[in-house]
């Protein structure tokens, strides 16, 4: 899979947001996933979460094609409990019910870079972080000089996009602007419809930053998002004229400063995001607008050449219709280095919460290198995810018991064996034990109600990669996952998720690959016996590099025309061909 080929292979590999200060792979205990701009560029899919759900704990599911509501769950925790951050900024929307970012409608143009962290990361993340973060860059410069991108494809359901990306770098400045454009016809989002639901995109990102001298570093960086989407009524595609669709307009941006007073770095940032959508149904509009503000203050300081502390404060601020919540935090994060073998990261955090006072969480990340080839890591870690501004103002709750903070607790052991250049194969078990699940209890009349349960899941992630030969290089990631509540299984978690790619430079110029993904044990709902029907699916790639800075593409989703879903009842692409052309300068 593309995170791995990239671990495997480049053992200089670097995370840049697993702790506090970028750290190497190899010295961090926490799961991490990276993907580079190239995996992203030759993935054979169109939106980002299918590119991830190849990777070992990361499930996917959806409600119809691009820009339909879709989840992304690591380890079986779904949206709610992994924020997502783009240029620094958190993007997760406030005004949705779980707090969560949609994964539908975010496709691979403009993305340099992506990192998943999993098992529960409040200590280091704050709020909601309590069953993983995932990190997105945008696109950046990474030569001196004025450099850019373009891309365009065309393809299937009358699919077109569009892709620029700008950058100009120097001894002090970087500069790194991307516009993508997105446009689709679509096809029915409920499995049973006729009636195609379409959606088009256009998303803008600028990043600056300049070096005022050898020690000090300010910038900035903004976000502009733009969408409209059809959707289905449950259960058909409703009357005509098919009115039913959803707008998005996205602003997001952030300030930061970096700087050094002897021996001291500090970093002082402050972000504002602000989503408003808006669902109409049957010509009936229905607002949902959510707003996010976060300052902070952060310093770190290595009294020594094994011991690196940072600290600092943030305060971030919520709303969402007519309520909102504040919360004001403290953190520490101590990374040392006790031997040329161990390291071990600990971060506390403390969050006290404007509706649910103080709440703390610990994160202890051990890596344990046996040989330059093994590497131990182990993970114990506290999440914890307050209720969500949507829950506390339409909660009914069936007699008014008041919602409290949802608590993870993470425990994880991975090993991982290099074979120099050749591969790698890793092995990592897990568990979750979520108390105080917030779920959805329906209650008579037009009340909406939730009640609160416990959640558990574990299992075994499997990994690898090795090259074949100086052409061929195979990879695969198996995960199992047992996710339950006391009352039954919990839905659209797969109990057998596996994949298995070849990709390959074949011929002089030529490139290309194959990947099979195959889902098994779901059930729809929480609490269901009824399991989904297994499927596979296979996906191809092929491109011819014209040169060192022009190439052209064919990619082939759904080879095989399979039929199947990933949310029950809710449409998926059959056989679909895209053709495109990347040119860099």
């Amino acid at each position: 899979t593309p995170a791995y080929a990239q671990e495997a292979f480049d053992l200089g590999e670097i995370t840049l947001f697993s702790n506090q200060n970028v750290t190497e792979l190899s010295r961090s205990g926490t799961t991490t996933e990276v993907v580079t701009e190239e995996e992203i560029e030759d993935a054979p899919d169109t939106k980002v979460s299918d590119t991830l759900a190849k990777l070992p704990g990361i499930t996917v599911s959806a409600n119809g094609g691009v820009g339909a509501a879709t989840t992304l769950r690591i380890r079986g925790l779904g949206a709610g409990y992994v924020p997502v951050i783009l240029d620094g900024i958190d993007i997760s929307d406030p005004a949705s019910t779980g707090a969560g970012y949609d994964w539908g409608g975010l496709t691979t143009g403009g993305l340099s870079r992506i990192e998943v962290l999993k098992g529960a990361q409040s200590a280091r993340y704050g709020v909601n972080a309590a069953g993983g973060v995932v990190n997105l860059s945008s696109f950046r410069p990474t030569k001196d000089g004025f450099s850019g991108q373009s891309s365009v494809e065309f393809g299937s359901y009358g699919t077109k996009s569009a892709t620029l990306g700008l950058g100009l770098m120097d001894e002090r400045t970087e500069i790194g602007f991307s516009l993508s454009r997105f446009e689709t016809d679509g096809f029915s989002a409920v499995a049973a419809g006729t009636e195609p639901d379409g959606y088009e995109a256009t998303q803008a990102s600028l990043f600056v930053a300049h070096n005022l001298t050898d020690t000090a570093r300010v910038g900035f960086n903004l976000l502009y998002i733009e969408s409209e989407g059809q959707y289905d009524e449950f259960g058909g595609d409703g009357a005509f004229p098919y009115d039913e669709y959803n707008t998005n307009t996205t602003y997001g941006t952030r300030i930061f400063s970096e700087f050094e007073t002897g021996a001291v770095r500090h970093e002082l940032e402050a972000s504002y995001f602000d989503i408003d959508r808006v669902s109409y149904y049957n010509g009936s509009p229905s607002p949902f607008k959510g707003d996010r503000t976060k300052i902070g203050y952060k310093a770190s300081y290595d009294p020594s050449d094994t011991l690196s502390l940072t600290f600092g404060v943030d305060r971030t601020s919520e709303k969402a219709g007519t309520s909102s919540a504040d919360i004001n935090s403290a953190f520490v994060e101590l990374a040392y280095a006790a031997t040329d073998q161990l390291d071990v990261t600990t971060s506390l955090r403390v969050d006290d919460h404007s509706d649910h006072g103080s709440l703390e969480n610990v994160r202890v990340a051990a890596a344990y290198r046996f040989s330059d080839d093994v590497i131990l890591r182990a993970q114990a870690a506290t999440g914890y995810k307050p209720p969500t501004l949507f829950q506390r103002t339409s909660n009914a709750n069936n007699g008014g018991i008041p919602l409290t903070p949802e608590k993870n607790s993470t425990f994880e052991l991975g090993i991982e064996k290099l074979y120099g250049e050749q591969g790698f194969v890793k092995a990592t078990a897990f568990y979750n034990d979520l108390k105080n699940n917030v779920f959805y209890d329906p209650c008579t009349g037009s009340l909406t109600c939730y009640g609160q349960t416990d959640f558990k899941s574990k299992g075994i992630e499997l990994s690898g990669a090795y090259a074949l030969n100086d052409i061929w290089e195979i990879s695969a990631a198996y995960t199992y996952t047992d996710a339950y509540r006391p009352s039954g299984r919990a839905g659209r978690v797969p109990r057998h998720d596996l994949f298995v790619g070849v990709q390959g430079d074949f011929a002089s110029g030529w490139a290309g690959g194959l990947g099979i993904n195959y889902v098994a044990g779901r059930i729809d709902r929480d609490d269901a016996t009824t399991e989904m029907p297994n499927y596979r699916t296979v996906n191809a790639n092929l491109s011819y590099n014209f040169n060192e800075t022009t190439s052209a593409y064919l990619r082939v989703e759904n080879l095989f025309d399979e039929d199947y879903e990933t949310a029950g009842s809710y449409g998926t692409s059959g056989r679909a061909a895209y053709f495109g052309i990347r040119a860099s300068f």
